[in-house]
């Protein structure tokens, strides 16, 4: 009996401490770090600055000496031989002897290395821009990545509000529905304003679950967005209001263009073009290089190599020039081809400057707006609570028909509408200017 109870009671702990486990408490700051450690295309995205490093080091090899060695045998089964003419070494006759030995083997020591070769550091630095390009890339895609965070982390902050809200007026209806029905219950109220009341008050219970299913839905993307499992259970640790704090000074924007990845990748690139221009050019000069042979050579009718008798070395060491020909001709081309990049490249860049000013300018602008526009509607919801108060104790005193409390109902319902409005345009012109400064920071 002791056994089963400890079981139960190490039960109970496990699946509270799994349910611990499974429970997140998120900032939008954490919520962002979570999604780019968890997510498997920030990680595939690692990958190709691992892959340009990678082709680094390869390029920084190519100036090594290219050393390599070999062995050959050849067995004869039959010499070829060779025809002594008459007259010849004493013969009268022409004669065929086989001259050599049946086995010859060779060991070689084969050196290769290029003293001059056009390009190959060019190759170098290519490679070393191609790396800062890639690193850029990453750094862009980690921002597309919390940006995607961020606006769902937004979204359920938003779907929350609007969920909070059509409780309150599920409550509303359910205190006008309760008032009606105890007027009409006292003869004091018609039938019909009693099943109104009745319909709103169903209708704003069937709008509570709507929101509810959008709120649960948009708490499922999140999770998507950050890659966790389905079971987890999140909850936002930060609020509307503290995202409301984004007092942005000019100076903060004065150096907006050289942040922007875009412009950064754009820079790089022309870096990159430029190289590929220089060596294009290159490949108009010679290229010298230095080669040696080292050969130990075996030769005997049989296969005793311990003997030394049938060894003999054989080395040599030479330069080799090649001048390009023909290459030169193909490489007219090579060199137009980049000349046009540079040019265009440069065009793009002067564009994208053009853009990201204007860009930063009408996202401060709407951003401004939404905040005016949040702290008036703010004011009017906050006012219409008060409105409704005052009418709702009215209207239990008999002051006024259902009907015109109806009225003051839609008036709540526009300062509601209008609040939430506000509230996903500030959201929205918050993270435009987050993209258009070229960074996510979680304020």
């Amino acid at each position: 009996m002791k056994k089963i109870i400890y079981l139960l009671v190490l039960v109970i702990l496990c699946t509270r401490i799994s349910a611990q486990t499974d429970t997140l408490k998120l900032s939008l700051k954490q919520a962002l770090q979570l999604g780019i450690n968890n997510r498997f295309d920030a990680k595939g995205n690692n990958l190709d600055i691992d892959l340009a490093h990678n082709q680094l080091v390869k390029s920084n090899k190519e100036l090594l000496p290219d050393i390599s060695a070999s062995g050959k045998l050849t067995y004869y089964g039959q010499l070829q031989p060779s025809i002594i003419p008459a007259g010849y070494l004493g013969f009268t006759e022409p004669e065929k002897i086989a001259i050599g030995m049946k086995n010859n083997t060779a060991l070689s020591l084969d050196l290769n290395y290029p003293i001059y070769k056009p390009g190959l550091y060019t190759d170098i630095k290519i490679a070393s821009n191609n790396l800062d390009l890639e690193k850029e890339k990453n750094n862009k895609s980690d921002i597309n990545i919390k940006i995607e965070i961020a606006e769902a982390y937004n979204n359920v902050l938003l779907k929350s509000l609007q969920y909070d809200i059509a409780q309150k007026n599920e409550s509303r209806y359910k205190e006008y529905y309760e008032l009606a029905k105890g007027k009409y219950d006292n003869g004091a109220l018609l039938e019909s304003d009693m099943l109104l009341a009745e319909l709103d008050y169903k209708n704003a219970v069937a709008n509570t679950s709507q929101q509810k299913q959008n709120y649960l839905l948009h708490i499922q993307n999140l999770k998507y967005k950050i890659n966790v499992s389905d079971q987890s259970v999140i909850i936002l640790i930060d609020s509307l209001e503290s995202l409301f704090d984004t007092n942005v000074k000019p100076e903060q924007l004065s150096n907006t263009s050289s942040n922007r990845s875009e412009i950064k990748q754009l820079t790089i690139e022309q870096a990159g073009y430029e190289l590929q221009f220089k060596k294009a050019k290159q490949n108009y000069l010679p290229s010298l290089s230095l080669f040696a042979n080292y050969t130990e050579f075996f030769q005997g009718s049989a296969f005793n190599y311990s003997d030394n008798f049938f060894w003999a070395p054989v080395n040599y060491i030479g330069v080799k020039l090649s001048i390009p020909i023909t290459g030169s001709v193909k490489n007219i081309n090579s060199v137009k081809e980049y000349q046009l990049k540079l040019v265009q490249n440069s065009l793009m860049l002067k564009q994208k400057i053009l853009d990201v000013q204007y860009e930063v300018q009408d996202a401060l602008t709407k951003l401004d707006n939404a905040k005016q526009n949040i702290t008036i509607a703010k004011d009017n919801y906050q006012l219409s609570q008060k409105v409704y108060e005052s009418k709702k104790q009215q209207y239990s005193l008999g002051s006024f028909s259902y009907e015109k409390l109806l009225d003051t109902e839609k008036s709540l319902t526009t300062a509601e509408q209008s609040y939430i409005t506000s509230v996903y345009d500030f959201m929205i012109a918050k993270i435009s200017l987050q993209k258009a400064k070229g960074e996510y920071n979680y304020k």
